[in-house]
């Protein structure tokens, strides 16, 4: 079989959803394409390499929401849909937050984000900020969400009533990702 970007993406994917990141090695991969590790070396460089393809190949996965004329309505359907897209990968979180944007499709991301947020109302001085602020909102709920999963409804009342009854934890995740996503696109505008 001949070594393309291809191949070693889909092999490192292999290795993400089967083994989790911390089993993703220049050595494994080279395992798992079944070739010498010094081999692997001629099509990427080193692990932050291999991190920027894998980051890539997931930003090309994200639909940007082109049809939508609110601004704020397409900030809110591009959150759902990384959201989306990052639960589908084993430990796509922790690619994406240890990768620089600096790929194709995650520059026209940014783009696409800076464009709709002054279009929502942003400044210009604050734009990237705000862009970052969606981005580690984004991250760090589906990073907490991933922990969650396997909460049940029992179990998270329990955690809820230990601060007191007045106070609910929900497993509606969506909902709760909403609501954050509300409050943060409300404070944007604070300039």
């Amino acid at each position: 079989m001949a070594i393309t970007k291809d191949s070693i993406i889909k092999a490192s994917l292999d290795i993400l959803n089967r083994d989790g990141i911390n089993n993703l090695s220049m050595r494994a991969l080279a395992k798992e394409l079944d070739i010498k590790a010094a081999s692997l070396y001629w099509h990427i460089k080193d692990k932050q390499d291999l991190y920027d393809l894998i980051a890539e190949h997931i930003n090309k996965e994200i639909v940007l929401p082109k049809n939508l004329e609110d601004p704020k309505e397409t900030l809110i359907a591009l959150s759902l849909e990384i959201r989306r897209v990052l639960l589908n990968t084993r430990d796509a979180v922790e690619v994406l937050a240890t990768s620089f944007p600096r790929t194709p499709s995650r520059i026209e991301g940014i783009k696409f984000i800076l464009a709709t947020l002054t279009s929502y109302g942003v400044s210009n001085k604050n734009c990237l900020t705000a862009a970052n602020i969606l981005n580690n909102y984004v991250l760090s709920f589906v990073a907490d969400e991933i922990r969650g999963k396997d909460i049940s409804p029992d179990a998270a009342k329990q955690f809820g009533l230990i601060f007191g009854e007045q106070y609910e934890m929900s497993i509606d995740f969506e909902g709760q990702f909403l609501y954050g996503l509300e409050v943060i696109l409300a404070g944007l505008l604070v300039d």
